[in-house]
């Protein structure tokens, strides 16, 4: 039996899904180090712990580095997979003692947003002591073909790199199929934090000209955060409080019944590393139309489960907007596209896929090359 010890930053209810997944494997024992509690902010949000059903410990807090070495030292034998390159002091010194032992680890990461800018000096020293890293390493998970594109960067050969994922359960009476037209008007939502970074004043830009051409098209807007002030006094100024709808958060449990109800998600995020949303969309049998900066945006093919539009261009989501709206007034549905993208995103996929790749690294098989979310109709 594979031991298998993850490193995580926190806990987060799609990562669990997986852990679970995984611990109701045969071939597989499972336990997370996480670093730090659910912070207040992700909190607000919805987040919620989800620590049932697999082994897991939060690192002494008084001194989570001290106590991370000390544990990557003590499972040094394990398999271990750690969340980030270089996503903090924690998942560093853990990389680093696993280096220095000798031990096996896979390096799950998302690509850094692009956006921001590194300093030289600090980018050079991550550049050479990230080769080191990821040469040592069984193999590396990216989240995303952005994240393939980071790792290439520092000298990971293809043959290492397992393109992997955020992942959730489906729950009983996910993604029931709904045909066009099921209710009247036409519901979109949006979920997320209600920052810059998300793009909500793009997705405002390219839906308020088609509220005039179609009585029917509602805008529901699913979280909370900074900008909620302004984005409100935005749809009060333009009369359009009956067209736009702010929700608030919905915690995570909820959230796939109550994209259920909705007929399309946009996700216009000027960055995202993935966006968990997409997955949980597509498993409740709804389309997506997202940006291209946003990860997720490998798992969706126009016309079959949604779009892709360009970042930041309003013009092109409006486009792929209308495409949609002419779509389900011709009685046609994405529906079951999404429904099939969906089923491919499901934590028990996921933890299979998992055990190839170790399998595979450790020569004992070669079938893990077919990730189950990109094929059929991903």
């Amino acid at each position: 039996m594979v031991e298998l010890i993850f490193w995580m930053n926190m806990p987060s209810f799609y990562q669990s899904d997986l852990f679970r997944a995984l611990t109701r494997r045969d071939e597989i024992s499972v336990k997370v180090f996480f670093a730090n509690r659910i912070p207040e902010e992700r909190v607000r949000l919805g987040w919620q712990d989800d620590l049932v059903g697999f082994d897991y410990e939060f690192l002494d807090k008084r001194r989570p580095v001290a106590d991370a070495v000390k544990k990557a030292w003590r499972y040094r034998g394990c398999m271990h997979v750690v969340g980030g390159l270089w996503a903090g002091r924690v998942p560093e010194a853990v990389l680093a003692t696993l280096f220095v032992s000798g031990s096996k680890y896979f390096v799950y990461s998302e690509a850094p947003d692009r956006r921001v800018g590194t300093p030289m000096l600090k980018r050079t020293l991550s550049m050479l002591l990230g080769r080191a890293i990821t040469m040592r390493a069984k193999g590396v998970l990216p989240i995303s073909r952005f994240a393939i594109e980071y790792f290439k960067s520092y000298g990971v050969h293809d043959r290492k790199i397992y393109p992997f994922g955020y992942f959730r359960s489906m729950p009983p009476g996910s993604g029931e199929t709904k045909p066009a037209g099921w209710r009247d008007g036409i519901d979109i939502v949006f979920v997320g934090q209600l920052v810059h970074r998300k793009g909500i004043d793009i997705l405002l830009s390219a839906i308020e000209p088609m509220f005039d051409a179609d009585t029917g098209l509602r805008l529901h807007l699913i979280g909370s955060g900074e900008l909620e002030t302004e984005l409100r006094e935005w749809v009060m100024k333009r009369n359009l409080s009956s067209r736009v709808l702010f929700e608030g958060a919905v915690d995570s449990k909820s959230i796939i019944a109550r994209l259920s109800e909705a007929d399309l998600l946009v996700l216009p995020s000027r960055w995202d590393g993935w966006g968990i949303v997409v997955n949980e969309a597509l498993m409740a049998g709804v389309p997506a139309i997202v940006s291209d900066m946003c990860g997720a945006a490998d798992v969706i093919r126009d016309g079959v489960n949604g779009y892709v539009f360009h970042s930041e261009d309003a013009e092109d989501l409006r486009k792929k907007l209308g495409i949609f709206l002419e779509h389900v007034r011709a009685g046609e549905s994405l529906r079951v596209g999404a429904k099939q993208t969906g089923a491919g995103l499901d934590a028990e996929n996921a933890a299979k896929y998992l055990i190839n790749v170790i399998a595979h690294r450790e020569s004992k098989r070669e079938d893990s090359s077919v990730y189950p979310w990109v094929t059929g109709t991903c």
